[in-house]
């Protein structure tokens, strides 16, 4: 009978869309100009997160299910693809929200029931609402007032609602309650995902690596972990599931002061040694490794080649001037900062080396990016491109020392070390001696993390030196601060 009924509900609303014209202002017959929710509608359909639900009607009352909610967060991390079989069995891998559902799962952001099924037509409740936002911000902590049914929040959503209103995401009823139980229609989702758009960014702990370390340079790995260089330790760790493992890189002596020494050691990864691993990137199926105060070039070979677990200095004859930043293009290439020498190399797979721009001051942190190759200029303080045709062109800065937001040739860094680009065009920098994060989009650069001088507590950022971009999350290590933060980007 449950089913009749929504089919015959659905028939209506079908039929009466065909006789109410659409405002002209919404696009959408059933979101009256100025409604609460009118453009937070407008807003998600403009960017594919809620479509109508037919022709020119949003249906802002209609209850949201739980998988409506995975796919608008899918939408919202890029729709990244998926494989393998869905997780649940009441939920189809080829279905309209298997993707969406099989990402939600495997990112933490909603899981199944006791059961093993997921309940993909159950409609969400408020608190269920704010903890998979607040799951997909990467649970950043946050302090609010309590509502006065807090009692009343489920453990698992307590931190997230807090969190939900600290940073105007979702507020309670007029009487100050949060009603946690309540449903969620379309219309307050919209709104929610809308107030996430315009809200405060702030980053959380990918993992506390609670020990003396100096984390650097980041790399993805197939699986989603990380591989991030310590140059303190002289090791490169494995980052998964908040757990820092050793990948690479031996215990060395230490120095009068107790600080490991390091050294330069071909071997197995559990034996070999490093002086000062800087950046790791891609590199003929494995890892290269710069380690800057060897002047070399590392390379960790394939997990599964027949020399598994070797590690080798790249043979390129020749040594580098303090090599820092690397970046892998799509032909498998190999882009090399050789900061001392203020230049940038190229690396074949087959060996050959070329110098790709010369000239520079001081470059450091490198992305490939459709076809270009962006540089920080740690010495100018400028972000570079070099296009197909080796042209150096400015991105951003106007070369002095400085910290001034504004139009990209106004505005000024301070020794940026890290550079990474979006699928849109979007340009982050960790501007390194500014302890900020900035932002360089529509000709225009903002800082979009930066210390609270106020909070005392607040260590970080620091000294942001490594950025890597994964769906919708920027990683940001912390050479100063010992952590690896996670800075949502959408």
């Amino acid at each position: 009978m449950k089913h009749s009924i929504q089919k015959i509900t659905l028939a209506a609303v079908c039929a009466l869309a065909l006789s109410v014209p659409a405002s002209a202002e919404t696009g959408y017959s059933d979101v009256p100009e100025g409604a609460w929710y009118a453009d937070a509608a407008v807003y998600c359909r403009d960017r594919g997160l809620m479509s109508g639900t037919a022709e020119n009607r949003f249906s802002p009352d209609q209850p949201m299910t739980r998988a409506m909610l995975a796919a608008v967060l899918y939408r919202l991390d890029g729709s990244p693809a998926q494989t393998g079989a869905s997780p649940f069995p009441d939920v189809e891998t080829g279905s309209w929200c298997g993707p969406a559902v099989t990402w939600a799962s495997r990112k933490g952001i909603l899981n199944g029931y006791a059961s093993g099924l997921f309940g993909p037509n159950d409609p969400i409740t408020r608190e269920q609402l704010a903890a998979a936002f607040w799951r997909f911000a990467g649970s950043p902590a946050a302090q609010a007032p309590d509502f006065a049914d807090e009692s009343a929040v489920s453990a698992y959503a307590s931190a997230a609602v807090d969190w939900a209103r600290s940073i105007g995401l979702m507020s309670g009823r007029a009487d100050g309650r949060f009603a946690p139980q309540d449903g969620a229609a379309r219309a307050h989702v919209a709104k929610v995902l809308a107030n996430y758009a315009a809200a405060p960014r702030s980053a959380s702990q990918v993992s506390a690596m609670d020990i003396m370390c100096q984390p650097c340079g980041i790399a993805a790995m197939d699986d989603g972990s990380l591989l991030v260089t310590d140059g303190y330790n002289k090791i490169i760790w494995r980052v998964t599931d908040r757990r820092s493992i050793l990948y690479a890189g031996a215990d060395s002596v230490e120095d009068v002061y107790g600080q490991p020494v390091g050294g330069y050691h071909d071997s197995t990864r559990p034996e070999s040694l490093f002086k000062d691993p800087w950046a790791i990137a891609p590199f003929l199926g494995g890892w290269a490794v710069s380690d800057a105060e060897n002047g070399v070039v590392r390379f960790l070979r394939p997990e599964n080649d027949k020399k598994a677990g070797r590690t080798d200095v790249t043979d390129l004859g020749i040594r580098f001037d303090y090599p820092t930043g690397l970046a892998a293009d799509s032909d498998g290439n190999l882009y090399v900062s050789e900061t001392l020498a203020g230049r940038v190399r190229k690396i074949t797979p087959k060996g050959d080396m070329t110098t790709l721009a010369s000239g520079l001051s001081e470059p450091m942190g490198l992305c490939w990016a459709d076809g270009n190759l962006y540089v920080a200029e740690s010495g100018g303080n400028r972000i570079l491109r070099i296009d197909k045709s080796r042209r150096v062109n400015v991105v951003a800065g106007n070369g002095d020392t400085g910290r001034a937001d504004g139009p990209v040739s106004q505005a000024s860094f301070s020794s940026p070390k890290g550079v990474a680009v979006d699928s849109d065009g979007t340009v982050y920098v960790a501007d390194t001696d500014n302890s900020t994060v900035r932002r360089i989009r529509d000709g225009e650069v903002t800082t979009i993390l930066s210390r609270n001088p106020r909070d005392t507590a607040a260590l970080f950022p620091a000294a942001p030196t490594g950025l890597l971009i994964q769906g919708n999350t920027l990683y940001v290590s912390d050479t100063f601060a010992r952590k690896l933060l996670a800075l949502p980007l959408r």
